[in-house]
Order: structure tokens, then C-alpha cells, then sequence
């Protein structure tokens, strides 16, 4: 809302929302080692590093 004029700035389309959104999603690469042999080769910090310098590059 618009604190002046107390006008709708955005509006929600309530259409767009999954209907079975969870607010915390968390992954467990353990299967994927076991049945698959994976293993990730990057970091969660190195991953950040990479997808921040990515969307850098892009501005």
C-alpha cells in the first residue's frame, strides 16, 4: 500500500501459488551416494560464490 495515498501498489494473484507450498525445503544427498555413487563436488559456500558471481556478470 501506497502510505499516502493508501493505494494498492501490488497486487496477489492467489492463482499463482502452489496449493501444497511448504515453508522449508531440505535435501539429504545420502540416497543419491548410496544408490547412485554421487557425491557433490562443490560446497554450499562455493556454490553461493559461484551463482552471486554469476548474477553479477548478468548486471
Amino acid at each position: 500500500m501506497d502510505a499516502a495515498t493508501g493505494d494498492a501498489l501490488v497486487e496477489i494473484d492467489l492463482r499463482y501459488y502452489r496449493p501444497t507450498e511448504v515453508e522449508l525445503l531440505l535435501g539429504d544427498p545420502a540416497k543419491a551416494k548410496e544408490k547412485l555413487g554421487w557425491e557433490a563436488k562443490v560446497g554450499l559456500r562455493e556454490l553461493v560464490k559461484m551463482m552471486v558471481e554469476g548474477d553479477l556478470r548478468k548486471l
